[in-house]
């Protein structure tokens, strides 16, 4: 009688050890996760992300009365690359996705150059205020209608 009684009471003690080493692995799996990601949101360059706005038609340095413009959605990523969509809001044209990679032109990481990208590829990222400036074409310069020019950070 007593043998049936150890047998029980050991394989019970032996399951809910190897219980509490299944849980005590998955807790310290779960708190590696935890940390990566708050590593990688601490990595991130502050000038990462999606920025929408609308802006003049492509042949204009200013908002035209006629003209309802073109959309703008740009999306910076961290790997130094871009996805930029245009779309004229007039349907003229059709949806122009462009892809490539960014030179930036500071220490800062404030002016950067879309390459790839032949008109209004000249950039100024203004991380304060969450915004993104499109500037006049070589130059870098901003567009006397600054405010026709600017991205919100979505």
């Amino acid at each position: 009688m007593k043998n049936r009684i150890l047998i029980p009471l050991f394989a019970s003690s032996v399951l809910l050890g190897c219980q509490e080493l299944n849980r005590t692995k998955n807790e310290s799996a779960d708190s590696k996760n935890i940390k990566n990601t708050i590593e990688e949101k601490q990595v991130q360059p502050l000038w990462v992300g999606n920025y929408q706005g609308t802006t003049p038609c492509m042949g204009c340095s200013s908002r035209c009365e006629d003209c309802p413009g073109m959309a703008v959605d740009l999306e910076l990523k961290d790997d130094m690359s871009y996805v930029l969509q245009r779309e004229s809001l007039s349907g003229h044209n059709e949806v122009e996705t462009l892809k490539g990679k960014i030179l930036f032109k500071d220490v800062a990481q404030t002016k950067l150059e879309l390459l790839n990208v032949k008109t209004r590829n000249q950039l100024f990222v203004d991380v304060e205020n969450q915004l993104l400036e499109i500037r006049v074409d070589k130059t870098a310069e901003p567009y006397q209608a600054q405010t026709d020019f600017l991205l919100d950070l979505v």
